[in-house]
């Protein structure tokens, strides 16, 4: 019963666009189905892509539940002897990039 109202909706809406779309259909159905042809192909391009996109992306969940299941990706540190939440930053000495002898310090306050 929705289509029927939304049906009836659109065609109160539009009454010109529904009476061209009718006469058009009555004397030139050729022209009427090619124009709707034009109008449907991308239509169900995208929804035939939306659907392959969507299944691809459940394929590609149920993939990383089975590798989690399975203990290959646990999402922690595991098999490292550190405990979870011990952060370790490794920061190399690096030696200065202006020689100690290139001017000199002046301590300043501003007024």
């Amino acid at each position: 019963m929705g289509i029927f109202s939304n049906l009836i909706d659109i065609i109160r809406r539009n009454p010109l666009t529904t009476l061209l779309v009718i006469m058009l259909l009555v004397a030139a159905p050729k022209l009427f189905g090619f124009i709707a042809l034009l109008l449907l192909v991308p239509i169900i391009i995208l929804v035939v892509g939306a659907a392959i996109v969507l299944v691809r992306l459940r394929k590609a969940q149920r993939d990383m539940q089975d590798t989690q299941s399975r203990g290959g990706f646990t999402g922690t540190n595991s098999g490292s002897t550190k405990p979870d939440g011990k952060v370790t930053v490794h920061i190399p000495h690096q030696e200065p990039k202006v020689s100690d002898d290139v001017g000199e310090y002046v301590d300043f306050k501003e007024e």
